[in-house]
């Protein structure tokens, strides 16, 4: 049942004092690099390790979000596909099962396979720099990015959560359950910090999805984790938190 709080006050604006895009991007998400360009790049700096489209396969976690759809699309082009590995606010919901299922899929003619993994979350900022602000083709009013992280903040300023698993509401209801899990439920941050929290949930349950289910002596693999940030119009960019490659078992960080 829902659990009364004290309301609590949210905003998803940047503090006061003269902002545009640009600004914030740069003072929240310092090096993003835009879209297009991160994942040449990511791909590139990949080869020198063996890993290439013709024996990896890519999984991808992003939010469900039809904004994403760029980013999502630009990874299918460069890695030949990916395995949709996608939840709301890009949370990883998959599972043991899941992830197998990918690894199954994944191309090892020379014995060997070879995955990347890409997980991030979303945040939109506006031309004024605030944060949550969006423009969607064919609606007129100002939309919001990520809804899902947005409308818990909305519940929590209205002082009731509810933490039970909704049968009608699966994805949103783990999404609060892991963030009050790891935040507590006297610390309801402002939009930025919250998607930088569930960057961080998704980073760490991509590696303890990794540790069960990845032998890292017989295969090899990448991370990429971080926040895709969705800019005036419809350019996206991309955070990277860390990134990383385990080949024959010794990690390397790369790009």
């Amino acid at each position: 049942m829902p659990m009364l709080l004290s309301p609590i006050s949210f905003s998803v604006e940047t503090p006061p004092g003269p902002l545009n895009f640009q600004k914030t991007l740069d003072r929240h998400f310092p090096g993003a690099y835009p879209c297009d360009a991160f994942v040449d790049i990511s791909s590139f700096h990949l080869r020198p390790f063996g890993i290439e489209k013709k024996n990896s396969i890519a999984c991808v976690s992003v939010c469900r979000d039809e904004i994403t759809t760029p980013f999502m699309n630009k990874i299918h082009h460069t890695w030949d596909g990916a395995f949709d590995f996608s939840s709301l606010a890009g949370m990883l919901y998959l599972g043991v099962t899941g992830f197998q299922a990918a690894h199954h899929h994944a191309p090892n003619d020379d014995g060997k396979e070879r995955y990347v993994y890409f997980a991030f979350p979303h945040i939109a900022i506006d031309e004024q720099g605030i944060p949550g602000n969006c423009r969607r083709s064919g609606r007129q009013a100002m939309s919001q990015a990520c809804g899902a992280l947005l409308k818990i903040l909305e519940e929590s300023s209205q002082g009731i959560i509810s933490l039970d698993l909704d049968q009608d509401d699966l994805e949103q209801s783990l999404l609060k359950q892991r963030l009050f899990g790891k935040m507590g439920l006297a610390e309801i941050p402002d939009l930025l910090s919250l998607t930088k929290v569930t960057q961080q949930i998704i980073k760490n349950d991509l590696e303890r999805m990794i540790h069960l289910t990845v032998n890292p002596i017989t295969t090899d693999y990448a991370v990429y984790t971080g926040v895709q940030i969705h800019g005036p119009a419809h350019k996206d960019w991309i955070w990277v938190e860390e990134s990383y490659v385990v080949v024959d078992g010794v990690k390397k960080p790369v790009l």
